[in-house]
């Protein structure tokens, strides 16, 4: 009887460590560079797989890729995020990149005039720019990691 319950404790133990496992993330270290970086952002938006876009700024946990402007649960775009997703940006390295150095001149670029946008912070080290899309592709597809 001892023997059993020993058995039965030790298979809870194997389950729940294996859980603990399975939902752990490890980032590479660029992304997780990134990661740090994004902290500054999440006064308006989130990164988490599973929680809704803030009033400020839609969630980006699965951004890269996607087209500008069409997370659905975000319904206060910008003239100029709205400009973007009509001109068909898609948020690759390269665009992502542009957008957080000058999202200004980005949306001016894409829209071929001035238009009222939100984005105010410019991330302007490029080192830093990757960190944050190295974290951005790395957390798309996986809701463990935010």
């Amino acid at each position: 009887m001892l023997l059993k319950s020993m058995m039965a404790g030790l298979a809870v133990a194997v389950i729940a460590a294996g859980t603990a496992t399975a939902a752990e993330c490890t980032l590479p270290p660029e992304a997780q560079a990134g990661k740090t970086v994004s902290n500054l952002c999440k006064s308006c938006h989130v990164f988490e797989a599973d929680k809704p876009s803030r009033p400020t700024g839609p969630n980006l946990h699965d951004v890269y890729g996607r087209k500008a402007g069409t997370r659905t649960d975000f319904t206060k775009y910008s003239e100029g995020m709205q400009g973007a997703s009509a001109a068909g940006v898609v948020w690759t390295d390269d665009k992502i990149s542009e957008y957080v150095a000058d999202p200004k001149a980005f949306l001016v670029k894409v829209n071929g005039k001035e238009v009222k946008h939100a984005m105010i912070y410019q991330l302007k080290d490029e080192q830093k720019r990757k960190d944050v899309i190295a974290f951005l592709k790395a957390i798309k597809d996986k809701p463990e990691c935010n």
